[in-house]
């Protein structure tokens, strides 16, 4: 869950913070391109000054304000000019086979194409093939890159929590005015920022209220969009494994669309 407030003036050990880092580290992205960088903000002044004439909302103004850490997202919105440097990485580790480093170049340029004419062409091109064959998704590079930040920033949280730190994702700012501050280049974008710390209520005690989530059956669906997920009852193969009944879905989803 989100954390609301954050007990003031506790720090986080500094192991504690580079554990998360490396935890942060290991999570997956396109191609293995790496396109999100990660500005962790500890100093007193500037957090002042990000929380005071950048974040909006006096509920995100306070968390910055009292929190220990703040983990600024930055996406590469170049990706292409990492692309030596990550051929470099892969070459040199030997994970890697020859034709995968060779076709690298080609798949990233394809994928990755910068600018909205060149995004515009390409989705045009595999729309229409795709009548034919299956193609790929053409995103915008921002969208590429801000999904890639996603999942660097989940696993933050969740390396965050492993230490019992509390955190808040956060994407109301002024981006403007965080790059300002903060000396962040016009080539990254700036999609979330998670603020850490020690939970303020847990740590006195109180009780947590939780906000409310959808129900399973108006969030997750079984096998096609909108049918009700069944888990029915699981029967055992001839080898005493367990084995789904493999009902095929029904033509007519479940009114379970919300």
């Amino acid at each position: 869950r989100s954390s609301r407030r954050f007990e003031p003036n506790r720090t986080i050990p500094n192991a504690v913070l580079k554990d998360v880092l490396e935890s942060t580290m290991t999570a997956p992205s396109g191609f293995n391109l790496q396109p999100t960088h990660i500005l962790l903000l500890r100093n007193p002044t500037l957090k002042h000054n990000l929380a005071q004439n950048a974040m909006l909302g006096f509920g995100n103004i306070q968390r910055l304000h009292d929190s220990a850490a703040v983990a600024v997202f930055l996406s590469d919105l170049t990706p292409h000019k990492r692309l030596d440097r990550i051929l470099e990485l892969e070459t040199n580790h030997g994970a890697r086979t020859g034709n995968y480093l060779a076709s690298l170049p080609i798949a990233t340029t394809v994928l990755l194409g910068e600018g909205t004419m060149a995004t515009w062409m390409k989705q045009t091109a595999t729309e229409a093939l795709s009548a034919v064959q299956p193609m790929p998704t053409i995103d915008s590079v921002e969208a590429w890159s801000f999904k890639n930040a996603g999942l660097m920033a989940q696993t933050l949280v969740l390396a965050a929590v492993s230490h019992g730190i509390g955190t808040c994702v956060m994407e109301g700012y002024d981006v403007r005015r965080a790059r300002r501050i903060l000396r962040i280049p016009e080539r990254y974008g700036v999609p979330l920022m998670v603020v850490m710390g020690y939970d303020y209520e847990e740590g006195r005690g109180e009780e947590v209220k939780r906000t409310p989530r959808l129900e399973e059956r108006e969030v997750v669906f079984g096998d096609v969009f909108g049918e009700a997920l069944d888990w029915g009852e699981e029967e055992e193969d001839d080898g005493g494994e367990s084995s789904s009944s493999g009902k095929m879905p029904a033509d007519t989803p479940d009114k379970t669309v919300i």
